[in-house]
C-alpha cells in the first residue's frame, strides 16, 4: 500500500482546541484522521463553499470574531444544531455581538501549527481541491472544512482511525470512485433551506439564499469587530 503524503499546516488558535474536541468526538481523537475524514467528505459532496469562502476572504478581525462566535457555542455531542442550522432555519439569535475581538487573549488568536497525513489516493484530490476552489492556502481550505464542521454541528457518518485503518481504506476507495464519477450533490445547507421554504428551490435560489446566509455571518463577525 503506497505510504502517506505528509503535510504541514496551520489553523487559528481560537478553532485549536474546540476542533480537537470534535475529533474526540469520532474515533480515536486523531486530529489527522478527523480532518481527513472532513476533506473525503467534501471531495464527494464536491460542492461549492458559498459560506466558508467568504469568511475566508474577509478581514483576519471578522474572521477570528466567527471562530470565537463558533467556539463559544460548541457542544459536544449534541444534535445538528449549529449556528448555521439556526440562521438557515431563521431561529432567534440571542448575544451574537456581546463581546469583540479584543477581549480575546492574545494566544488564541495566534496559528497553531499541525501535522497531517492523507492517503496517496486522497492527496492529488485534495490538492486540485483547495486551489479549484480559491482558497489562499491547504490552510485555509483546511480551516473552511473545520468551520463549516462546526457551523452545522451534530454526528458524523462515519468515526475513522488513521490512514491505515480498514474503515479509511473503504472511505478512500468510495471518495476516489465519486471523484472519477464526477458531479455534485446536495449539502445538508440546500436541505435545510429547502425545509425552512416548505418545497424544493432551483439551484440558482439555493445559491442567493447561501449568499444571504453568509452576509448573516459577516454581519455577526463584523458587529463583534467594531
Amino acid at each position: 500500500m503506497p505510504r502517506g503524503i505528509r503535510k504541514s499546516i496551520s489553523i487559528p488558535g481560537l478553532l485549536s482546541t474546540t476542533a480537537k474536541q470534535r475529533c474526540r468526538e469520532f474515533g480515536d481523537g486523531a486530529f489527522a484522521s478527523y480532518v481527513v475524514e472532513l476533506v473525503c467528505y467534501d471531495l464527494r459532496a464536491n460542492a461549492r463553499h458559498s459560506i466558508t469562502l467568504e469568511i475566508a476572504g474577509d478581514t483576519q478581525a471578522a474572521q477570528d470574531a466567527v471562530d470565537h462566535e463558533l467556539v463559544k457555542r460548541y457542544k459536544p455531542g449534541e444534535p445538528r444544531a449549529g449556528l448555521l442550522v439556526q440562521i438557515a432555519e431563521s431561529k432567534h439569535l440571542q448575544g451574537v455581538a456581546e463581546r469583540n475581538r479584543h477581549d480575546l487573549p492574545l494566544a488564541q488568536l495566534s496559528a497553531v501549527g499541525e501535522h497531517l497525513t492523507f492517503p496517496a489516493e486522497i492527496w492529488p484530490h485534495a490538492d486540485e481541491r483547495w486551489r479549484t476552489l480559491g482558497y489562499g492556502s491547504l490552510s485555509a481550505y483546511i480551516t473552511g472544512l473545520i468551520r463549516y464542521d462546526l457551523l452545522v454541528g451534530g454526528p458524523h457518518a462515519y468515526a475513522t482511525g488513521d490512514c491505515r485503518s480498514k474503515l479509511q481504506r473503504a472511505i478512500t476507495r468510495k471518495t476516489v470512485a465519486a471523484r472519477r464519477k464526477g458531479g455534485k450533490r446536495k449539502i445538508l445547507l440546500d436541505h435545510l433551506i429547502e425545509r425552512a421554504k416548505g418545497e424544493r428551490v432551483p439551484k440558482a435560489e439555493l445559491e442567493k439564499m447561501k449568499a444571504q446566509i453568509a452576509q448573516t455571518l459577516r454581519g455577526i463577525s463584523h458587529a463583534k469587530e467594531t
